[in-house]
């Protein structure tokens, strides 16, 4: 399956018998964090755009709707990452549980881990953790990026690919971990499958601007993220 078949997936493993009863909890998770960030995003949605805007030179000032435009996807893109890790460092461990599920189904056998399941709490949130440093790098040259002139004009597309790269590897993750498999070998896995990898991410990043869909999209993603790793990773 390629990755974008793999994602789609997901919408037809939650819906297993065995399975339903793992989807409930991650998505109550994202409805509760949706709507707190949803409604400190709307108390201060106009300063943050303006803080940003502040960001480019004066002469660009010409180009108002331009850097206005930019700085709105750029606001927006942060709220999306705001909204994914603290959605999936609080119910990382009901993710884990239902990767391990999804992979049992597939493969007709619960992964092989060397670490107790009583562990899966304090594992999950570490390995969150470590995406973060893994993701906050890269989120601070893209936002360098996106205010050098002249760069900047190719940055929302760079947005797009890194939200799908980050997406990608978030909902792989929980089956590799639960496989005992690194997450710098993971990495090392999903650049050998890029393309797979951001056919996968793709949908999953824009999905997460389409309301209530959003709000189910978790434990999709962690599902079909699971048939990526059996399919193409493990």
């Amino acid at each position: 399956m390629t990755g974008l078949e793999c994602f789609l997936d997901g919408f037809q493993l939650i819906r297993r018998p065995g399975l339903r009863r793992y989807f409930i909890v991650p998505c109550l998770i994202n409805a509760v964090v949706l709507t707190l960030l949803v409604v400190l995003s709307y108390s201060h949605f106009d300063d943050w755009v303006a803080i940003i805007v502040a960001w480019f030179p004066d002469w660009m000032s010409a180009l108002y709707w331009l850097v206005w435009g930019i700085s709105l996807i750029v606001l927006l893109v942060l709220i999306l990452f705001v909204f994914t890790f603290v959605a999936n460092i609080i119910a990382s461990p009901f993710n884990a549980i239902l990767s391990i599920k999804v992979e049992q189904v597939l493969t007709g056998s619960a992964p092989v881990s060397t670490v107790s399941p009583w562990f899966i709490l304090p594992r999950s949130v570490a390995r969150e953790l470590g995406k973060l440093r893994y993701t906050l790098p890269r989120l601070l040259g893209l936002l360098l990026i996106t205010i050098i002139p002249g760069i900047n004009t190719v940055a929302p597309f760079l947005w797009v690919l890194f939200g799908a790269w980050m997406m990608s590897i978030q909902y792989a993750d929980y089956a590799a971990d639960n496989n005992d498999v690194s997450f710098r070998e993971l990495q090392s896995r999903m650049r050998a499958r890029r393309l797979d990898a951001l056919m996968f991410g793709l949908p999953a990043y824009l999905l997460l601007t389409v309301p209530v869909v959003n709000l189910i999209l978790m434990p999709i993603g962690v599902a079909g993220g699971t048939r990526f790793w059996v399919e193409r990773l493990r």
